[in-house]
């Protein structure tokens, strides 16, 4: 894998300054921005990264003509209408409702307390850990008791600010950003996955792309023990 990458890298440099454009989830950022430090090191290519919810990542990589790399849940790619010509495993999502210094809460049941007064998901219809608390609060029954506080905002990133400034007693989001912010929140819980669809986060190549030096360099880059010890650092 190693020789690959190299291989690839000295390719990439006899053919001047190359560029991969990424467009990834932005419940994903800080993983995928360390990721793309890492990989622009090894290789010299310049990674343009572009972020955002899943309709979003979606939308930018048809219209622009630019993304040659995707990161994000399997099942949403592969309804979606975006063609990939491969998909390369990156981990497990997991949901955790996570909560801001000072507060009390022990087990997600407890979001149906009295005290409880502002609960904050993603958007359902547009990012991956708002379907999955959505399916969490059905399957679990307390969706019809926490249904008058609970508040819908686009992104994982736009509950976990609302966690660091207290603005809410609890958040659903991924396990990956609640690592990203444990020393400025109070902890968090691990939702069972038994409850939600799984969630695979992949990193797909578009179709068409598959020959760009990036493209290449970066899914071998993947595949490296630095990449995947990375990963697993941040959750996945």
């Amino acid at each position: 894998m190693k020789r690959l990458l190299f291989l690839l890298i000295g390719s990439a440099l006899l053919l001047g300054a190359e560029t991969l454009t990424v467009a990834s989830a932005k419940g994903y950022k800080k993983p995928m921005t360390k990721l793309f430090e890492q990989f622009e090191a090894q290789s010299g290519i310049t990674v343009t990264p572009i972020f955002g919810n899943m309709r979003q990542v979606i939308s930018q990589t048809e219209l622009s003509g630019k993304v040659a790399v995707v990161v994000g849940d399997r099942a949403f790619l592969e309804r979606s209408s975006l063609s990939l010509a491969s998909m390369t495993p990156l981990g497990n999502g997991r949901l955790v409702l996570a909560y801001p210094r000072g507060s009390e809460l022990t087990a997600i049941a407890q979001i149906a307390d009295a005290k409880v007064r502002r609960i904050a998901a993603p958007d359902p219809k547009k990012a991956i850990y708002g379907k999955a608390a959505s399916q969490y609060l059905g399957n679990s029954g307390l969706a019809a008791q926490v249904s008058d506080k609970l508040m819908t905002v686009g992104t994982v990133p736009q509950v976990s600010a609302y966690l660091i400034t207290g603005e809410i007693d609890a958040g659903f989001i991924n396990l990956t950003d609640a690592l990203g912010i444990k020393d400025q929140i109070g902890g968090y819980i691990v939702a069972d996955p038994k409850l939600y669809a799984p969630i695979d986060i992949v990193c797909g190549v578009v179709s068409g792309r598959e020959g760009d030096k990036g493209a290449q360099a970066f899914t071998a880059f993947l595949g490296t023990p630095e990449a995947r010890a990375l990963l697993e650092s941040y959750g996945l």
